[in-house]
């Protein structure tokens, strides 16, 4: 009880050491950082063509771009339902950019009186400098009219990732020193953790006194056996036509007999390597006597276990009886077991 008292409060400073740290390290690491500049959004560049009440928007996402971006243009039209309209073909390139994808949806009603079309470009370029989108025309039709409907060239300003009149012989000076936004671990996690290891001590303080606290006994590895069969009888599932549960029970309660029995580790083996282990144990002794009785009680349970077999009730009887006839014939005062007296079966 001393021990446990002294690892509780070992555990209690080591927490009030945690929390102190965390708050200190945090007020630290939380000094005001330095002021970053935010960039101002950029600003979609539009143009508004109307033919009667056909009206087309296009839209740039931007001005300007680098090599290495993507501009997104967007043409869009509201008209009449009864307008039809044809938009223009797509081709692998417009202008000088690179139509790297296209998309284009509509109509889609957007009131009973408007119908929407729209196109999508996403473009890239190889070149900088002050690029034209080419214009682009609509084919509006409205019964036997057929009338265009064409944007104006859209510059876009491309810049290079080196600039044209940059010397790339001089030598240059290093950068000044960035400074960097320290971002440290939140005292509230440091009393986080504190907190789970001080009820983790405490858990396993306790755990420990209630495992000091269990009444053991010693009983004879057959009496547990036995009574694990007993109860499983009492379960009544050859009744209830429990077949796999039944066999998954008894076969594991035969198993663990045989390992607190014998020394074997017969559940973490495979019947035929259990058997082999069996007839290297003890060859012309008590287990090895009674070998043909175990291999076919074995041999039986794997069968309905592994290839569905569906034995009978009365199939199911006689190997429970097989089982209880091996613990029997095979039982030994002598090896004992520890076990709790709580007088549930252990195998």
């Amino acid at each position: 009880m001393r021990r446990g008292t002294r690892l509780v409060a070992c555990i209690i400073q080591l927490f009030v050491l945690l929390l102190l740290s965390g708050l200190g390290y945090g007020a630290f690491l939380f000094a005001a950082p330095a002021a970053v500049s935010q960039a101002a959004p950029i600003q979609p560049v539009e143009q508004h063509k109307s033919l009667g009440a056909v009206h087309l928007t296009l839209t740039a996402d931007r001005p300007s771009m680098g090599l290495t971006d993507t501009l997104k243009l967007t043409l869009t039209i509201a008209a009449p339902p009864e307008v039809s309209l044809t938009l223009p073909d797509v081709a692998k390139t417009l202008g000088p950019f690179e139509i790297v994808q296209h998309r284009t949806t509509g109509p889609l009603s957007l009131t009973p009186q408007t119908q929407q079309w729209q196109r999508e470009y996403s473009l890239a370029v190889t070149t900088s400098g002050s690029l034209m989108v080419p214009s682009l025309t609509v084919q509006v039709q409205e019964g036997d009219t057929t009338q265009p409907l064409t944007t104006d060239p859209l510059s876009i300003t491309v810049t290079a990732l080196i600039p044209a009149d940059a010397d790339l012989s001089a030598v240059k000076d290093i950068a000044p020193p960035v400074p960097l936004i320290r971002r440290g671990i939140p005292p509230w996690v440091w009393g986080l953790a504190g907190l789970g290891l001080l009820a983790g001590g405490w858990w396993w303080y306790r755990r420990r006194q209630r495992a000091a606290a269990v009444p053991l006994l010693q009983r004879p590895a057959h009496m547990l056996a036995l009574t694990a069969l007993e109860h499983l009888q009492r379960q009544d599932l050859i009744g209830q036509e429990r077949i796999e549960e039944f066999y998954v029970r008894v076969s594991t309660i035969l198993r663990r007999y045989v390992e607190l029995r014998f020394g074997l580790r017969a559940p973490e083996q495979t019947t035929e390597e259990f058997l082999v282990s069996v007839a290297a144990l003890a060859t012309g002794g008590l287990i090895a006597a009674h070998r043909d009785l175990l291999e076919a009680f074995l041999q039986h349970c794997d069968l309905v276990k592994f290839a569905r077999h569906r034995p009978t009730s009365s199939a199911m009887e006689e190997t429970f009886e097989s089982a209880k006839t091996f613990v029997e014939h095979t039982a030994d005062m002598h090896v004992l077991v520890a076990v709790p007296q709580s007088g549930e079966p252990v195998l």
